[in-house]
């Protein structure tokens, strides 16, 4: 099943890109942090995000699903006011992402640091995407390689 989930990955192109930030209660985003998520054109989704270490990088299949989706109850409701939440954006039109859409994995490359994946690098035709877990967050950076 590995297998295939892999050959998914460097089969097929982007499709779709979102990233999963967290947005505090007056609705400012905070989009530098946090997860990114890759739908592929055959209907495969791939996320990258921080491990519940704090320092790995996680792989996860499947899109990501909001844990405080309406309806909300009224004790969820407070907290998401009081506290914010995270929320998925389709940013595949955005500025560096829209270069992925329709480009597939050339390569990818892990950062091990004590014996642990806390990185990787890959390449989607002209752009890099480096990916790396700081303090329990997703750093993203995105770089035309050209």
């Amino acid at each position: 099943m590995l297998d295939e989930r892999l050959a998914a990955l460097l089969s097929s192109a982007i499709a779709r890109v979102r990233r999963i930030n967290y947005v505090q209660p007056g609705g400012l985003r905070e989009g530098d942090e946090g997860p990114i998520e890759l739908k592929l054109e055959n209907g495969a989704v791939f996320r990258l995000e921080s491990g519940s270490d704090g320092e790995s990088l996680r792989l996860c299949v499947g899109e990501w699903r909001d844990p405080f989706a309406e309806p909300l109850s009224a004790e969820n409701r407070v907290f998401v006011a009081r506290s914010g939440k995270w929320v998925a954006f389709d940013v595949s039109r955005e500025s560096g992402y829209q270069r992925l859409i329709g480009q597939q994995l050339r390569d990818l490359s892990l950062l091990v640091e004590g014996g642990k994946i806390v990185g990787a690098e890959l390449l989607f035709g002209a752009m890099a995407l480096r990916v790396a877990v700081r303090a329990d967050e997703l750093l993203v950076e995105l770089r035309d390689d050209d």
